[in-house]
């Protein structure tokens, strides 16, 4: 049914001395029915004593509800609503005043509003958690008020549309944020989406954007409700709304129940906890919980299996369940029942099979008997382990009550445990619907941590921003990939309380968050600073200190990193993806270690997959994981563990065509699924795929006297005999190495043999000196036009770290000695000195 909402108030259409006197008029009204009340009740005349009572009670109720509107947002129905029903006084109060205001004085209708709403404490309070100082605010609403003046009044009639469009904005935002009637806090959000010049400037220059804003007046509210003495609830749980007067049932309506003691020992009972305030928000899963609900009212398996991740929302969504069944808000055959979350350690821990056994068949009696129950069971593969190939487990003593339709059962697990136990038992698994249980969205996980903030305020003593909120989330769910919202996002904001605290501060804002999340992720998240500045600016010649030539490589490496620090990488991908093609030993390998050492902050950054591995196609597993979960994959593993990182695809010719195509998703948009489900986040990574793809060509070119730059643009034509047209499109460059001449292999030279000289030092407290000599017959035994450095080491192996070995075993070398190694003679010589 589609609704219509609109805004009809008649007291908007009153003058000023109309409404004067209606004013007047309750009051009188009220005054009197209150001493005609108190004299009824004193009255010798039963009749008038009843009708004194009955007046006294309606008083009452009136005065408990002075500051309500007169429906409910849920109470709102049908298809053309009036949303005015649901406005409560001070709401009307803040409207009514600012079109008075408007009309008489020729000011803009919205920025009176927007002047009145911001003299309000809750409104005051919003503003700060949006790090925006209030009087700074109502400074800049009085300077675009001045300027609204206009030389003619409005008209009432555009007036009143102005207030109607208002109005209906502000009912779906208090929908939006489970108000349970529209307060001029929402009247405050609403402003916010209105497309007026004025009012867009002030919101603007103060970074405030709807979304924002709607959430932080959660902040207002509870200041609000704190002014009024009310106590701020001890878990989450306790901001569901709850009626005034909850009913406390303790057996069903027909008084057929039946005690459950021994399940009452090994379980909790989630109703119970809804009417303590434990359990019971829901922000998100509207999804899953709607699928949860009609699967265990319907009449044949009403069971459902809930599968997700640790923290993902399973237990929320059923304690939001027994909270729904303590109001009443269910269908009718869920009604009175007592939801019961059976705790399976507490059950197996001490207890031989024997007594499991008896345990379980006792509880399974109890559970029938009583007629009113409906089980949980969390970690439900748990009841899988607890048997062996020769006795019946659990799930087998369990599976005649699943099977039972008068007793609706709740499971949840993991995925791989899904996979792992449950899935192969198709004889339990047919008894289910599975549900599977997705991530919140950021909005949601936002809602969450706001009210988890106002708890987390009480125990830290510092009051945390709603942009700190923001941040939180924002990082968490870029960088913190291993949790899933909310629980990363809580996790990283305690993280930043707790450093906020050492600093003895007052106020959390995004600075400590961002520096909390720094530290856990190793992810450089804050903008550059000097030292890193200067680092990345001069990065080429870093590199350049230990890789010869290569320029145009080096240069496209450093300028995506670049754009990456700076904030103006594309979104939506890898940092960059580059493919190194090109003769071996020229440096491609190299270049990705020298890369990961000199940006990433150790070599150890960069996680590299030799491809000739990946040949066959079940390979792809050993990546992703495999499809039973026993396994996960190396490479999301990787990604998860460290999301800043760079990745090395070496020979990426030889993986299997279906592991390429793998990496056209993670080229173009930066993420993969795994085996279990899990989305992995590519953004902050390098990927560089080296390839030797036609090296024979090119060991052909090079022998007849070309160089690799004269055959460059061939070489990349003809990669398409390897790669698909598509994937080598993604790649964000493709770069041609070109080979070494005999000057740069003697550089190579050099850096290798620094390298043997600072792991003697290190190692023995020796010191090397390679004269040029031995540096150039080294250099002329290792060059190969074809094969670049890489015969290099091995020469270095046999001719210097060989005997050197030698001569430390033979005690030959002691600490604090110089060996100088020379050439003549045709051998290399070796003179040691004390």
């Amino acid at each position: 049914m589609t609704q219509t909402f609109y805004y009809r108030e008649p007291r908007l259409s009153l003058t000023s001395a109309g409404e004067f006197f209606v004013r007047l008029a309750s009051y009188c009204a009220y005054l009197i029915a209150a001493l005609a009340g108190g004299l009824f009740i004193l009255s010798d005349l039963p009749y008038l004593r009843s009708l004194g009572v009955f007046t006294a009670f309606f008083l009452v109720d009136r005065l408990l509800h002075v500051g309500e509107g007169e429906k409910t947002l849920t109470e709102l129905k049908g298809e053309r609503v009036n949303v005015a029903e649901a406005v409560t006084p001070a709401a009307f109060r803040a409207v009514n005043y600012a079109s008075r205001k408007s009309l008489a004085l020729r000011e803009g209708f919205h920025l009176t509003l927007l002047r009145e709403l911001t003299e309000q404490r809750e409104i005051k309070e919003s503003l700060r958690r949006l790090s925006v100082d209030p009087a700074m605010f109502a400074e800049r609403v009085e300077k675009y008020l001045a300027e609204s003046v206009s030389a003619e009044a409005p008209e009432k009639g555009e007036l009143l549309k102005l207030v109607e469009t208002l109005m209906v904005s502000a009912y779906h935002m208090a929908c939006a944020t489970d108000e349970r009637f529209i307060e001029p806090r929402n009247l405050f959000a609403a402003l916010t989406a209105i497309r007026e010049p004025s009012l867009a400037s002030i919101f603007e220059f103060f970074n405030l954007s709807t979304e924002d804003v709607t959430e932080a007046v959660i902040f207002g509210r509870w200041a609000k409700r704190l002014s009024r003495l009310r106590r701020v609830p001890a878990v989450l749980g306790g901001f569901a709304y709850r009626p005034h007067f909850l009913r406390r049932r303790v057996m069903n309506r027909a008084w057929t129940a039946r005690p459950t003691p021994t399940l009452d020992q090994f379980s909790t009972d989630l109703t119970n906890l809804a009417r303590a305030e434990a359990v019971g928000l829901l922000v998100g899963h509207q999804v899953e919980f709607k699928r949860l609900l009609s699967a265990i009212s319907r009449l044949g398996k009403p069971n459902a299996l809930l599968v997700g991740a640790p923290g993902i929302g399973k237990s929320t969504i059923i304690a939001h369940l027994a909270f729904r069944i303590i109001k009443d808000e269910v269908p009718p055959v869920l009604f009175d029942k007592r939801l019961v979350s059976l705790e399976i350690s507490d059950l197996v821990a001490n207890a031989t099979p024997e007594v499991l056994s008896g345990r379980l068949q006792k509880i399974v009696e109890e559970i029938i008997l009583a007629g009113n129950i409906m089980l949980v069971i969390n970690n439900a593969h748990n009841l899988f382990r607890t048997g062996d190939a020769k006795k019946l487990s659990a799930i087998d003593l369990f599976l005649p009550l699943v099977k039972n339709d008068a007793v609706p059962v709740i499971a949840a697990t993991f995925p791989k445990e899904f996979k792992q136990y449950i899935e192969p038992r198709s004889d339990f698994l047919e008894q289910f619907e599975v549900i599977p249980v997705e991530e919140i969205t950021e909005a949601e996980a936002v809602r969450i941590l706001v009210y988890t903030s106002i708890i987390l305020e009480r125990e830290f003593k510092i009051s945390i921003t709603f942009r700190a909120v923001r941040k939180a989330v924002e990082l968490a769910h870029r960088y913190l990939r291993t949790n899933p919202l909310p629980g990363s996002a809580l996790e990283l904001l305690k993280q930043s309380l707790a450093g906020a605290r050492e600093e003895k501060a007052k106020i959390l804002d995004e600075g400590y968050v961002v520096a909390a999340a720094q530290t856990q992720t190793k992810v450089p998240i804050a903008s550059a600073g000097v030292v890193e500045t200067e680092k990345l600016l001069n990065l080429e010649r870093t590199i350049h200190e230990r890789l010869v030539n290569q320029d145009t490589a080096v240069g496209d490496v450093a300028r995506a990193l670049r754009e990456y620090r700076s904030g103006l990488a594309r979104k939506g991908g890898p940092i960059a993806t580059f493919l190194f093609v090109g003769p071996t030993g020229v440096g491609k390998t190299e270049l990705a270690k020298l890369l990961a050492q000199a940006n990433f902050g150790a070599k150890e950054r960069m996680h590299r997959f030799d491809m000739s591995e990946y040949q066959d196609k079940q390979s792809i597993f050993r990546l992703i994981g495999t499809p039973d979960g026993e396994r996960t994959g190396v490479l999301t593993d990787a990604v998860l563990a460290e999301p800043y990182s760079l990745i090395l695809l070496d020979e990426f010719e030889k993986a299997h065509p279906d592991l390429l195509n793998l990496f056209l998703q993670v080229f173009d948009d930066g993420r993969l699924t795994d085996s279990l489900g899990r989305t992995v986040n590519f953004e902050n990574t390098i990927i560089i795929a080296t390839s030797n793809a036609n090296s024979q060509f090119i060991k052909e070119q090079i022998e007849q006297g070309r160089t690799v730059p004269d055959i460059a643009e061939e070489l990349k034509k003809k990669l398409t005999d390897y790669f698909k047209p598509e994937l080598i499109n993604r790649f964000s460059d493709i770069i041609v190495f070109r080979n070494l001449s005999v000057e740069e292999i003697y550089t190579v030279t050099g850096f290798l043999v620094k390298e043997v000289a600072d792991l003697l030092s290190d190692s023995h407290g020796v010191t090397l000196a390679v004269e040029e000599s031995a540096i150039r017959e080294i250099t002329r035994l290792g060059y190969s036009p074809v094969f670049g450095a890489r015969p290099l080491r091995q020469v270095i192996s046999e001719k210097v770290r060989g005997v050197l070995a030698e001569r430390i075993l033979r005690k030959e070398l002691k600490r604090g000695s110089t060996v100088t190694i020379s050439f003549g003679g045709g051998e290399f010589q070796f003179a040691v000195k004390e």
